[in-house]
Parts: structure tokens; sequence; C-alpha cells
């Protein structure tokens, strides 16, 4: 699998320029604004919404223009051996899912949401909301205990989606789609590495296989008010480890939505986990386009935020993402054992002296925090000290 994170002196830092965001609290909804540069004014609301009332996020809107709205599902959900669970479905009108508690910060603080109030130059939020899903038919016993933490910055909206299967009996999954888009009124469709590698109109857009495209980790909608791109990383079943080689990854213009599926005819039963991560971005116009005509070169990139920071996000020709984000610089080449951390088999140690370190992964997520041991897969990582010291480990 060939993936890159692009460690340099950041361009972002000058390109990349964006004011402090504002957040508005009202009686339970969130209103986050942000005048992102290059970008607009984006506006990100959470509330309860769907058919099963659940917490998330509701409308994004820039320069006062919607362009994405939860009418329907915009996360999960999943369709079981007994119907349909959680999002925006109900069985014979009895709701599948339930939001049992939500958890907002801000630039890292907890905050109440349930009053009125307003919060200026900030820049981070984060939102996480615990759902249970009921099994259809039996509610309310459980299917799975669904974890939503939502990152907002910028234009982006920073998405780790965590189960916890309850179902004593086994359960199969015919389909999870994990990531979904409200998108609206999307003239054309690009997907880097899969079927529609060069700009598509929707009309002629159906889906493509596993098979056909193992890169594939992005899809971008075009309509004539901006763009949505939907970023699946590889983390947890996010390298699509769940899906047959010959079922679909990607579902386009279907009921005016579009997918990736992350899980394909699996059971699963208690004790079982799954997750996975996922960025959406919003902007109206992209970094780079070579991907309207046949002799373009195919790459595409846009500006978003990834855990939190302004980030190049690079889509290759092959599907691959490339990202630029910003405080990660100046990485050492090394893979050797150094003073503030090291790798071992299946695992990465962070020294007591070192209790402000985050470790990230290749795609830039940030994987772990502090000091400790802690197991991770193998590939590469960068390990920053919190004090400017930055370095490069290989997990084998």
């Amino acid at each position: 699998m060939k993936k890159t994170l692009v460690l340099s002196s950041l361009l972002l830092a000058s390109a990349f320029a964006a004011g402090a965001a504002t957040l508005n609290t009202v009686k339970g909804a969130l209103i986050f604004k942000d005048d992102v540069d290059g970008v607009g004014e984006v506006k990100i609301e959470f509330a309860n919404c769907m058919a099963n009332d659940l917490y998330t996020f509701k409308s994004v809107s820039i320069n006062g223009v919607t362009l994405n709205a939860t009418s329907s599902d915009n996360i999960g959900p999943f369709l079981i051996t007994s119907g349909w669970v959680g999002g925006n479905h109900t069985n014979n009108n009895v709701k599948s899912a339930k939001t049992t508690s939500v958890k907002v910060m801000l630039d890292g603080k907890e905050i109440n949401r349930a009053g009125v109030a307003s919060y200026k130059d900030c820049n981070v939020l984060d939102v996480v909301v615990e759902n249970d899903l009921y099994i259809p038919g039996q509610e309310p016993t459980l299917f799975a205990k669904e974890t939503m933490t939502y990152r907002v910055a910028g234009n982006s909206i920073d998405v780790t989606g965590k189960h916890e299967y309850k179902n004593e009996t086994a359960q199969k999954i015919d389909r999870y789609y994990g990531m979904q888009s409200m998108f609206f009124d999307e003239t054309e469709i690009l997907t880097p590495g899969g079927a529609y590698s060069r700009w598509t109109p929707v009309a002629e857009v159906d889906r493509f296989s596993k098979a056909s495209a193992p890169d594939f980790c992005t899809f971008i909608e075009h309509s004539p008010n901006g763009y949505q791109a939907s970023y699946m990383t590889r983390d947890g079943i996010g390298d699509r480890h769940m899906v047959p080689s010959s079922d679909w990854v990607f579902i386009g213009n279907s009921s005016t939505k579009c997918y990736h599926k992350i899980i394909g005819s699996q059971s699963v039963k208690a004790g079982d986990e799954t997750m996975w991560h996922g960025v959406y971005s919003w902007f109206t116009e992209p970094l780079a386009d070579e991907c309207r005509n046949a002799s373009d070169s195919g790459t595409f990139a846009y500006k978003g935020w990834l855990d939190g920071k302004e980030t190049e996000f690079r889509i290759n020709p092959d599907g691959t993402m490339s990202t630029t984000t910003a405080g990660v610089e100046g990485v050492e080449t090394s893979g050797e054992k150094v003073p503030f951390a090291w790798a071992g088999s299946g695992e990465i140690t962070v020294s007591p002296a070192a209790p402000g370190a985050v470790v990230y992964s290749a795609a830039g997520i940030a994987v772990h925090r502090g000091s400790g041991t802690f197991s991770c897969s193998p590939g590469l990582y960068v390990v920053t000290d919190g004090a400017g010291a930055s370095l490069k480990l290989l997990v084998r």
C-alpha cells in the first residue's frame, strides 16, 4: 500500500491562514462558524435529527449557501439479519437507535451545550456522541454501542466511529457504509483510483468493486455552489478488510447520495469491536484539479483540517492520499532507538520524559498521546515530543 505523509517546512502557515472561529450553543444545538481563508464563512450545525433523533451534524454551509443537510442518513446505518439499524431508519415506526450521551469540548475544555451561550476566538470543537443501536423487532435488545467522535475545525469534520457489538446471537452485517454524503445538487463526481477518475456527470455514476480499486479512499462531489470531499482513511476497517474483493467499495448516485462501503457480508457477535476514521471537507475551489481531461495527470488537491490542524489533502492518480499537516515537520529519517521514543514489534514506547508526545500514523492521524507503551499496526509513524523534537519510527 503506497501512502505518503509529506513532512516539510509547511507552506500552510501563510497560504492556509484562518481566522478564529465562534461557537454558539442554543438549547442543545451547536453552531460553529469559521471564516476560512480561501474558502469563505463555513457554518456547521449539530442537533438531534433523522428519524431516530440522533445527535450529529445537521447542516453545513459556505457563505450562507447550504451544501449538506441531514434529511437522511449521514453516518451509517447497518443492514443486519433482521433489518436496518441506526441512522435514519425505523422499523414499523419503532426507533432503531437512541442517543444516550453527548459530550462537547471546545479547545480541549468541556462546555455545557444545554443553555444559550457564545464563545469567540476558538479553534477546535469536539463532539462525542454515544448511541444505542437496537436489534429490529427485539427492541430494546442491544445490537451495538456506537461512539461517534466529531472533531470540527476550519472547513472539515474529522469523524471517528467505534462500535462495540452486544448481540449474543451472531448477526450478519449485509452492509455498513460508515461515511455517507448528503451533498446538495451535485452535477458531477470524481473518484481518484476508481472507475470515475475523471469528472463524470452524476447521471453516469454507479458503483465499483474493491478488486477494481484497491487504493480508492476519497470521493469528491461538485455542484454550482462548491465541493465536498469524503476521505476514508485506512485506519481500522477503513482498509476494507471486511469487504469481499468482489463487493462494492463505492456506491454513487443512489437516492441522491454517495457511500463508502466498509463492511459487507460479515458476522459479528458480543465482544467484537470495529472502528473507522474519515474526514469530510467542504470548499469552493480545489488547490489542484488535474482530472478534467484524459490527458491530465489525475491528481486532485484541496484544503481541509486533519486532527484539528490545517492540512493539504492531495489524492494521487492511483487513489492513495498524501497529506501535508501543519505542525508535523522537521522529522528525522532514522528509525533507530532515540531518547524519548522507540519502536518494538507491534508497539511504540514513549518515554516518561516526553509526557506531551503525540504519535501520528502515516496518514497524519494522532493515534496516541503522552508517554507509555501502546500496540499499533505495522507501518510508519511520526512521533513529536511536544517540545520541538520529532522522529520517524517503523513498526514491524
